[in-house]
This record gives C-alpha cells, sequence and structure tokens, in this order.
C-alpha cells in the first residue's frame, strides 16, 4: 500500500530557495546583530560573529566566542542556525583575539 503522498511545506521550500551568503560580522552589522538580539530577547552574545543573511537581511548571528546563536524568530531560520553551526565549528575564538582574515584561493 502506498502513503498518500505530501504537500510540500511552502515555507520550506522558500527556505530553501532564499539566496542565503554567510559572513563575518563587521562594524556595520551592530545595529543588525542588536535587532537580531532584541527580536530574539536576548543580549548580543561577544564578538566576533559570523551572520547569516537570506535575501539581503540579516536573519541569525553566532558568536564565534561562545557559539551562542541569535536569530529573528519570525522568520524561518532553525536551518540558517545548523549552517552557521557547521562554518563556525573550526573557528571558535577568545573575545579578545583579533577577527580571523579569511584567505581566498
Amino acid at each position: 500500500m502506498r502513503k498518500p503522498r505530501r504537500e510540500p511545506d511552502p515555507n520550506r521550500i522558500l527556505a530553501l530557495m532564499s539566496d542565503v551568503h554567510l559572513r563575518l560580522a563587521g562594524p556595520r552589522d551592530q545595529d543588525a546583530l542588536a535587532r537580531l538580539a532584541a527580536l530574539d530577547d536576548r543580549v548580543p552574545p561577544p564578538g566576533p560573529h559570523l551572520i547569516a543573511r537570506a535575501d539581503g537581511e540579516p536573519r541569525a548571528a553566532i558568536s564565534l566566542v561562545t557559539g551562542e546563536i541569535i536569530a529573528d524568530p519570525f522568520r524561518r531560520s532553525l536551518e540558517l542556525g545548523e549552517l552557521l553551526r557547521c562554518h563556525a565549528a573550526g573557528a571558535r575564538v577568545r573575545p579578545s583575539d583579533p577577527i580571523p582574515s579569511v584567505t581566498r584561493s
């Protein structure tokens, strides 16, 4: 007997189709980090941060010091948090460390 076919979740499809960019947060991202923390009802974790933007909007960020994630709770951000965790896994730093530079080959 076949299982009935489930209709795709439009929110999940939209999340998968979003244009996502990850990068180190800089001084120009401080307002976005503060906004994400406020929306998440939290204090911004210590930086430096890796920030995720979906379709040009900041949606989530991870502290490279603590691994703590702040995210917009009104947007689908679970996948962004997992993506941030994967990319930040080997990049933990102390608060006094300089922001790591990214080299491209």
